[in-house]
């Protein structure tokens, strides 16, 4: 079982996707078979967490030839950085079924599956071209669910984000077929494996080529400003749980690929990138923390708040000292838990009023206390609430920034300063004052609780307990950290 686990989890949603629709099931069959699908890959990967050990390199790792004559090969692996990642899509599934629980409309349930085994094979993919497959399998899905099920300018929306995010795989695609090519030319052997890819010998040119080619990708799946025209107006019209799987889980995406293939492949060329990400990412902070604070829709607030956010993990990740890289991975966890939650309690919001706009909002918490207890953590969790993980996160990205350079360290801690403006600015319009609405705001009911009381114990137990986390996946962690300095002799 175990040589074929990892199989199971990035095919499960699929296959059971497959059969659901060659026989043609009902959607009330359609309905049972998502969640089971979700439910199943879950106790998979729970069962992996077990298993895996904390100081151990990769595991679980399944390597068979798949097309032979030119190099490319199923090759699947299992580390710290991958777990991570897979346990909070996994997590994240059943929550986003049961918010959908009364959708009628089949499709929604079927890219929901495919987005599912997209994901995990992306981060699970040790051949490129196998990542590259998966990569691309993430987009179709989130393609269609803002095209045909979004609102607003959706059509419209639907494809700037496919069109820009092509520009970028097709930049992505170039450098691994030309470092395949490399690798060719170099053995007389054709591979795509990452781990044959480390050995090559790039010139500094060249290298600074190649790796342009996969930042440009990650670039925007982040997206670092400058590359995120495209994030708000997708926000802003794609479904709730098209919006959930954008901002938690396929953002992080971007940064996965920084730290697998980015740090793998030009270790010594991100020396002459680095400084340039640092600066995008300080100008990130504060551009997306200004643009939330003058933006009425809450959609395209928190888009901009998950900017600003997203570019702190950018930052810390180049930062390269212990504290950052801690700070970094927790915080993609603990960033994905509370952006779910808020844009959960977001669509229950326009479930109720049928908007979102700010303005037209207010007093809600005369109406409906424990909606307004649910919303108000998970935003100000998003903001670095004590005694939640994303507090604990952002605290270890300051620290590593300060050891890095009391400037940089001074800019980074604006972050929470300037997300607690307009968290409590927009909390305050939103919750409380006068009501702006006549609707009949109903509070939360025994779904909606238990979709989101998940979400809000995670977020309070890697806040209360980090230790139990961190010690998971340190060793690992300052294992890679540990490669990467000797090879640049220290990015800084």
């Amino acid at each position: 079982m175990m040589s074929s686990i990892l199989t199971q989890i990035i095919f499960l949603p699929l296959f059971m996707a497959i059969m659901l629709g060659v026989f043609r099931a009902s959607l009330e069959t359609l309905k049972i078979g998502a969640i089971l699908s979700s439910l199943g890959t879950l106790i998979l990967v729970l069962y992996l967490g077990y298993e895996f050990d904390p100081n151990g390199g990769m595991q679980f790792v399944i390597n068979l030839p798949w097309i032979k004559n030119s190099g490319i090969s199923y090759y699947l692996g299992l580390d710290y950085l991958s777990l991570v990642i897979l346990l909070l899509i996994t997590i994240l599934m059943p929550p986003l079924y049961l918010y959908i629980l009364k959708e009628d409309r089949k499709g929604y349930w079927y890219n929901m599956m495919l987005l599912q085994t997209g994901v995990s094979g992306a981060v699970l993919s040790l051949d490129l071209i196998l990542f590259y497959l998966f990569w691309e399998t993430m987009l179709l899905p989130i393609f269609i669910m803002i095209g045909k099920y979004g609102n607003g300018m959706h059509q419209y929306n639907s494809m700037k984000i496919l069109l820009i995010t092509i520009l970028g795989s097709m930049s992505m695609l170039f450098s691994i077929l030309y470092i395949g090519y490399m690798h060719f030319e170099t053995t007389g052997i054709w591979s795509f494996a990452l781990v044959d890819l480390m050995k090559i010998d790039f010139n500094a040119k060249t290298s600074i080529i190649l790796a342009a080619g996969f930042l440009l990708a990650f670039a925007i799946k982040i997206p670092l400003v400058g590359f995120h025209t495209w994030m708000a107006p997708a926000y802003g019209s794609a479904p709730t749980p098209a919006v959930v799987i954008m901002s938690s889980i396929m953002a992080k995406l971007g940064i996965y690929g920084i730290w697998r293939f980015g740090f793998s492949l030009f270790d010594t060329t991100l020396i002459y990138y680095a400084k340039i990400i640092i600066a995008q990412a300080l100008v990130g902070l504060l551009y997306y923390a200004i643009r939330a604070i003058t933006e009425d829709n809450l959609r395209r607030m928190f888009a901009y708040s998950s900017g600003s956010h997203l570019s702190l993990i950018a930052l810390g990740l180049f930062l390269t000292n212990e504290y950052a890289w801690s700070g970094t991975l927790y915080f993609i966890a603990t960033h994905a838990l509370a952006s779910a939650g808020i844009f959960i309690m977001i669509g229950l919001t326009y479930k109720r009023f049928k908007t979102v706009n700010i303005k037209e909002l207010g007093g809600i918490a005369s109406k409906a206390p424990l909606f307004t207890f649910f919303f108000a953590f998970f935003a100000l969790s998003i903001a670095g609430l004590p005694g939640t993980g994303g507090f604990v996160a952002e605290l270890l990205i300051i620290i590593g920034a300060f050891k890095y350079n009391i400037w940089v360290g001074v800019f980074t801690a604006l972050t929470m300063l300037s997300a607690m403006i307009y968290i409590f600015w927009m909390l305050q319009r939103t919750l409380f004052g006068t009501p702006n609405n006549e609707t009949d705001f109903k509070d939360l009911d025994i779904k909606e609780l238990l979709l989101l009381f998940p979400l809000m114990v995670l977020l309070l137990v890697t806040g209360i307990a980090p230790s139990l986390f961190i010690s998971s996946f340190e060793p690992q962690l300052l294992s890679s950290l540990e490669a990467v300095l000797s090879a640049t002799k220290g990015l800084q």
